[in-house]
């Protein structure tokens, strides 16, 4: 298997909802089941729909996808770029257990690292002191919010002001959607593993598609558009990071929904984790419906596993959708993608 990485440029401004928040909040990066899903709608664009949910539906699917991450220019030379990766969920193995008690809320607030830190925090050599400060100073340069007063910043947010009327009176009511805009070099990245490098060129295919359609909220007022750069092999985008580094925990960096054979080994093989809900409307092809899918609970970014988990696809179509005119079953992703 090998993987890829590859740059999304939004130009436009997104909007990426926050599941169970008003339109009002939005977030700064894209879960892998939204992505499928998107994917999904350009394959059926493209007339090869069946044949890739045939795919993904395989014990071992020819690819796998990571959720979308923002990615930016480091404040102290703007030439590189640096990557943000979820933080691992377990704690990381010390040489002094005070250090870690000592940093212990200041650790809950990092939401994003490194991805040589990832691999650092998983490790099984304990960490000193000054690693640790290294690691927290390296986080507070990773997706932060654009301050005007010193030029640094990944991205901005804003309210963008809405007007619904009503069928019947036309009386109207205001309201607002939150989109991100991100700064010139900064973006969102996604990791791709492929099973079958057959379905790189197809891939490629389909998110050239979706440039236009683009991905999240509020794509009919030109919100989610953007510019894919093609596949860049990892080692090569993360010249620093032992990419084939060996490691006894891995991390999640997809939504998982466990296989029917993965549900009796969760216990043992997970070691910290947390759930995330994942609902709203179908959408088929270009067009959003008024029809919900089914909820259902995933796995989140940050869980650690003792090794990789396969995950499915989750057939998530509305009981009723058929009869209300819906012609085909809708999924979501679950299959996992784990680092190292």
């Amino acid at each position: 298997m090998k993987t890829y990485l590859y740059h999304l440029e939004f130009p436009l401004g997104a909007h990426f909802g926050r599941q169970g928040i008003g339109l009002e909040e939005t977030q700064e990066s894209l879960p892998s089941d939204s992505l499928t899903s998107a994917l999904l709608n350009a394959f059926a664009l493209m007339g090869e729909v069946s044949e890739a949910l045939m795919a993904l539906q395989e014990e071992n699917p020819p690819f796998v996808l990571s959720s979308l991450f923002p990615y930016g220019p480091d404040p102290n030379n703007g030439a590189r770029r640096l990557y943000a990766l979820p933080r691992p969920m377990t704690s990381p193995l010390m040489t002094k257990t005070e250090d870690l008690q000592r940093a212990g809320k200041e650790l809950k607030k990092i939401r994003y690292l490194d991805p040589r830190h990832v691999l650092s925090w998983l490790g099984n050599r304990p960490m000193t002191s000054e690693a640790l400060e290294e690691i927290q100073k390296s986080a507070r340069r990773l997706a932060r919010p654009w301050n005007a007063d010193t030029g640094e910043g990944w991205f901005s947010t804003c309210l963008r002001p809405r007007v619904a009327l009503d069928r019947s009176s036309q009386n109207s009511v205001l309201w607002w959607c939150g989109v991100i805009h991100f700064r010139p070099g900064a973006g969102l990245y996604g990791l791709v593993r492929f099973r079958d490098e057959s379905w790189k060129s197809r891939l490629h295919a389909a998110f050239a598609l979706l440039e236009d359609m683009g991905l999240g909220g509020e794509r009919t007022y030109g919100l989610g558009t953007f510019r894919f750069h093609g596949f860049v092999p990892l080692e090569e985008a993360w010249p620093n990071v032992p990419v084939t580094h060996e490691s006894a925990q891995f991390v999640l960096l997809s939504r998982y929904a466990p296989a029917a054979h993965e549900v009796p080994e969760l216990s043992a093989v997970l070691k910290a984790w947390d759930f995330e809900e994942s609902r709203g409307f179908v959408v088929t092809g270009r067009y959003a419906t008024t029809l919900k899918r089914k909820r259902v609970h995933f796995l989140k970014e940050g869980t650690v596993a003792t090794r990789s988990l396969l995950g499915r696809l989750v057939d998530v179509t509305p009981d009723q959708g058929p009869d209300l005119g819906l012609s085909h079953r809708v999924y979501r992703s679950g299959m996992g993608f784990w680092f190292p």
